[in-house]
């Protein structure tokens, strides 16, 4: 059974993935939004609602995959998360079958769709020089070369951990992401405190071994779990690089080399010491910037990968919010018993004892 009050989910442990500051601006509206409207979404709620209320073994999976069927738009996405939320509300209500707390089960992982970082497409591009103030490393065997101004990190590095880490080589021409470390579980490096962005490269594989998910479906950010949309090449987001200047420079096509690496950006908080990434399902890096977030990139995006890609803060905040307004309007539960009168309950009226009948005022 539900409890008797539905309240928005607790705190988030995930906060926005790919969350930056304003040295990227806020994504525009989406031209093109992929927003459906209710009366479409509600034979497909519907169906997924019904088979939460059965507590089928795969409903989380069904949901996600109805969540991510909104991508790239994360405002369509919540509009689905809302649908959802109140046919789920409706079936529990009816059947009093459904699996405990699954409304704010299925409000975080709304806001973790929402919020997700998406994979971008990283191009290799002629010039490129380390930004003043930054950490950048460079993946690969012992031996390869090293991207100038980059930190190299091997297999045997103590900065990574893994159970069978293996560093690769694709293409000589491209030192920074032409190699990489596979089989990564964690990557630590001391920093002071402060907000830093992230950028993460994977390797340059040809095409058809490219993979859907190169940093695995979640990344752990100094214990903030961010989660990974996975999409083939084809659904990565045009595009991005790391590069100086601006996106008409960067991307013109006597700049731009052939290639390309799956990529993604977010903004981590940090105390000072020691920032780790770990990998759950392990990694492949094959170029890591880690730069404070209030300066300008070294990682360059295009207008398609600027307006879909990273969500800022207060744009990740703003969805999270409509899914926890949603949680909080649902109609409440009502206790077991007939005294509802108008739809107000109250509790059975106790058994009588001693002299039941109304007292006679003559």
């Amino acid at each position: 059974m539900l409890p008797s009050r539905f309240i928005p989910a607790l705190a988030m442990v995930l906060m926005s993935a790919g969350a930056l500051s304003a040295a990227y601006a806020a994504p525009p509206q989406l031209s093109g939004s992929r927003a459906v409207a209710p009366a479409v979404l509600a034979p497909q709620a519907n169906d997924l609602a019904d088979a939460i209320a059965r507590n089928e073994g795969d409903w989380r999976s069904r949901v996600r995959s109805y969540l991510q069927a909104a991508y790239p738009d994360r405002t369509a996405t919540t509009d689905r998360a809302i649908q959802l939320l109140k046919a789920v509300n409706q079936k529990c209500l009816a059947s009093r079958t459904c699996p405990p707390n699954v409304l704010n089960e299925i409000a975080l992982m709304s806001k973790s769709a929402a919020c997700a970082a998406f994979i971008i497409d990283s191009v290799c591009v002629r010039r490129f020089n380390v930004p003043r103030g930054a950490q950048a490393f460079d993946f690969g065997p012992t031996g390869q070369p090293v991207y100038p101004g980059m930190r190299a990190v091997t297999p045997g590095d103590p900065r990574i951990t893994g159970a069978s880490l293996n560093g690769v080589r694709y293409n000589d021409a491209y030192p920074a992401s032409g190699d990489s470390v596979i089989g990564i579980s964690s990557f630590k490096t001391t920093a002071g405190p402060g907000k830093y962005r992230v950028v993460l490269v994977s390797g340059k594989r040809p095409l058809a071994q490219a993979l859907t998910t190169p940093f695995g479906r979640t990344i752990q950010a100094n214990g903030r779990s961010i989660e990974v949309f996975a999409a083939g090449p084809d659904r990565w987001l045009p595009r991005g690089a790391l590069a100086n200047g601006a996106p008409d420079q960067v991307f013109s096509p006597s700049n731009v080399l052939p290639g390309s690496a799956p990529a993604v950006v977010f903004d981590i908080d940090h105390a000072g010491g020691e920032l780790v990434l770990a990998f759950p399902q392990t990694a492949e890096i094959g170029a890591l910037l880690l730069e404070p977030a209030g300066q300008t990139s070294g990682f360059v995006l295009d207008a398609t990968a600027q307006s879909m890609g990273p969500v800022s803060n207060r744009a990740c905040l703003e969805q999270e919010q409509r899914i926890d307004r949603a949680l909080a309007e649902l109609p409440q539960d009502e206790p077991p018993g007939r005294n509802c009168p108008g739809g107000i309950c109250r509790p059975p009226e106790p058994p009588c004892v001693g002299i039941c009948a109304p007292l006679s005022r003559s």
